[in-house]
């Protein structure tokens, strides 16, 4: 009797330790990574369905880890007292993703993965792709979101266009969305 009491004591405790863990949602939110732009790139590239790798290589968020090399951000990082712009943590803040300690994933061979270097990329505005990268998920714009693919909004856009940045001056969202939007032609005509 002793033994199953102490089975069933051993049972009710692991099922509340199963309870207090997190949810689904949450266990998949912590395993999501950054893949990186080439990554992305992929399957963005096609002027059929909208070549959003290109529109992304000539905006500039595609240069904005180059802008911090600039002679005008070398001025602002001196009058800040900051030796060098490119390893700031306050410069880096709005001038390239910076994902959290093992959330980025292994490139495959031959593919360099995600570098903080390609500054403010895919990801930064649409989530770590590790879990809607696949063709199956992305034709699917609800199976995508529910595996993390963020919608940008203007909300999403003020957390880095903002008055805390020393070179701000001011942000029209419309404005600025039209230069940076880019739709998938084909989900255009649907």
């Amino acid at each position: 009797m002793k033994t199953f009491t102490s089975f069933f004591a051993v049972l009710t405790l692991a099922l509340v330790v199963f309870q207090a863990t997190p949810g689904n949602a949450e266990e998949e939110a912590a395993i999501r990574q950054y893949i990186g732009v080439q990554a992305c790139g992929m399957c963005h590239k096609k002027a059929a369905t909208g070549d959003q790798l290109g529109q992304w290589q000539g905006s500039a968020h595609a240069g904005a880890f180059a802008t911090l090399a600039s002679e005008a951000a070398k001025k602002i990082a001196t009058e800040r007292g900051i030796a060098d712009a490119q390893k700031a943590p306050e410069c880096l803040e709005w001038h390239v993703t910076q994902p959290a300690e093992g959330h980025v994933a292994t490139p495959r061979k031959g593919k360099e993965g995600f570098l903080v270097e390609h500054g403010v990329q895919c990801e930064t505005c649409h989530g770590p792709g590790s879990e809607y990268k696949s063709r199956k998920i992305m034709k699917d714009h609800d199976a995508a979101v529910a595996a993390g693919m963020v919608v940008p909004d203007q909300t999403l856009c003020i957390t880095c266009h903002n008055d805390r940045s020393p070179t701000y001056s001011g942000f029209n969202f419309e404005e600025m969305w039209a230069k940076v939007n880019h739709p998938n032609p084909k989900n255009a005509e649907a």
